[in-house]
């Protein structure tokens, strides 16, 4: 254990870990190729995860399991989100990739006083057309999802499914149809693989987020605050060189983040959308 955590133990009754927004972690190991140990009755994720050697070797980067060296590219073809685009990996220290940046300039001229819409496919990352002129898109199919309607060619993320879909004429509301449904991938390995190999823990805002919208490292200042195991898991969550129990928590410098180990082997935090809450 790293001499700059100070340990403080939790001497106060604590309530079982909150639960609640653990399961963003399912999409999370899915993605890194872990594989969940149990199941439980008391929440719908498992107690914990067992994940793959990350990086066997520093010296290079790893893309589902694939070495890159460095000013090596990830094949397109192999990359599974269609926000990242030119990949390359760069070791200096440690290993990360660096991708072309993109731009999505979703444009609305306030002068053609018409209603428009922007229409997506399923594998795009920006919007690939517009349907405007109020005629022109009642015309267009509908599809309604969680209490929402959405037009032909609109994207959308059914709750609670880790999924994004495009609304079709075809739409029969069956999320698992890959012709309009497809599964969301963040891209953690490629946008966040220097901090997977830190041993960082992911940052979800709010409770049903579905990628991490960052990562927390350990800094001098980080404390880890003993809690109880109240679900007998033994496996245990590693942040940077420290390791925690289940029920454990660590503060971060980042305000309004609550990081706990829930479902090991990753430490997992909760950003809060509004401090005030």
């Amino acid at each position: 254990m790293e001499s700059s955590f100070f340990l403080i133990l939790f001497f106060a009754g604590t309530a079982l870990t909150d639960m609640r927004n653990n399961c963003n972690l399912a999409g999370f190991y899915a993605e890194l190729g872990c594989s969940a140990m149990s199941d439980t009755n008391s929440t719908d994720c498992p107690d914990a995860y067992t994940c793959p050697k990350l990086h066997p070797d520093p010296s290079v980067c790893y893309y589902r399991g694939v070495p890159y060296k460095d000013r090596s590219m990830i094949p397109q073809s192999a990359i599974k989100n269609p926000c990242s685009l030119a990949c390359q990996c760069t070791v200096s220290g440690k290993p990360s990739f660096d991708c072309a940046a993109v731009d999505c300039v979703e444009t609305f001229d306030a002068d053609m006083q018409q209603e428009c819409i922007k229409t997506y496919e399923l594998e795009s990352c920006c919007s690939t057309g517009t349907v405007c002129g109020k005629d022109a898109v009642a015309a267009l199919k509908t599809c309604e999802v969680d209490g929402k309607t959405y037009r032909e060619g609109e994207s959308f993320e059914p709750k609670d499914s880790r999924k994004t879909c495009i609304c079709t004429a075809q739409w029969n509301g069956t999320i698992e149809d890959s012709s309009y449904c497809r599964d969301i991938n963040c891209g953690i390995e490629i946008h966040y693989q220097d901090k997977l190999f830190q041993n960082c823990a992911p940052i979800f805002l709010g409770s049903d987020s579905v990628c991490p919208i960052a990562f927390t490292c350990p800094t001098n200042s980080s404390k880890v605050v003993r809690g109880l195991n109240l679900r007998a898991v033994s496996s245990e969550c590693v942040f940077g060189n420290t390791t925690l129990s289940v029920g454990d928590e660590v503060t971060v410098d980042e305000e309004c983040t609550k990081c706990t180990c829930s479902v090991p082997p990753f430490v997992s935090c909760t950003r809060k959308i509004s401090c005030t809450d």
